[in-house]
């Protein structure tokens, strides 16, 4: 994986890199708190230059919780390592800071997030190699089942209903265990609201 840049003033590159820099029409900010994850991850590993740093570690850390640190970063970390050794072409990644989506991290994102397998199996043929494709579908759907045990992925539709059917959320009815004073300075005072 990695980052190719942009055609020439004149348009010249050629057509794999072309592709690779092509962009999907999302922004980051569109993406669900799972695919803003993953696309950080993703980066971050580009940007360490295919290392596993003590930063994506920590992001790691924060998303998974201390008891799905470990299963989590090796089920990404043999994802990368896959569409890396078997790969068809280089991925486009944008830099870590770029508020565009390309084709190529979107197809990346479908592969690891898809409903099902079949689904993930069709994307992955357009990455990898045929032979690597079952490993790949399966390192995809041990993350994305990881990120549902850490209630990273929103549930689907049915699950939703399902979820309303029950009454609602208690955390979101009841009044928090505790208030944070907000205040108001003006030039001369300070004023205190609960």
């Amino acid at each position: 994986m990695s980052y190719r840049g942009r055609p020439d003033r004149d348009g010249s590159m050629l057509p794999v890199a072309a592709e690779a820099a092509r962009l999907s029409g999302r922004v980051v900010g569109q993406l669900a708190p799972a695919e803003q994850f993953l696309l950080w991850a993703l980066r971050r590993r580009t940007t360490d230059g295919g290392a596993t740093s003590p930063v994506l570690v920590h992001g790691f850390r924060l998303a998974f919780g201390l008891a799905l640190v470990e299963p989590a970063l090796a089920a990404f970390e043999r994802f990368c390592a896959l569409v890396e050794a078997e790969g068809l072409r280089d991925q486009g990644l944008l830099p870590l800071a770029c508020p565009c989506v390309s084709a190529d991290e979107q197809r990346l994102l479908a592969i690891l997030l898809a409903p099902r397998p079949a689904i993930a199996e069709a994307l992955a043929r357009l990455v990898v190699a045929a032979a690597a494709v079952d490993r790949l579908v399966a390192c995809a759907r041990e993350l994305a089942r990881l990120l549902e045990r850490a209630d990273l992925l929103a549930p689907g539709p049915s699950e939703r209903l399902h979820r309303a059917a029950r009454g609602p959320v208690p955390h979101i009815c009841e009044r928090p265990k505790f208030s944070m004073p907000i205040f108001s300075m003006s030039s001369s005072s300070v004023r205190f609201w609960s």
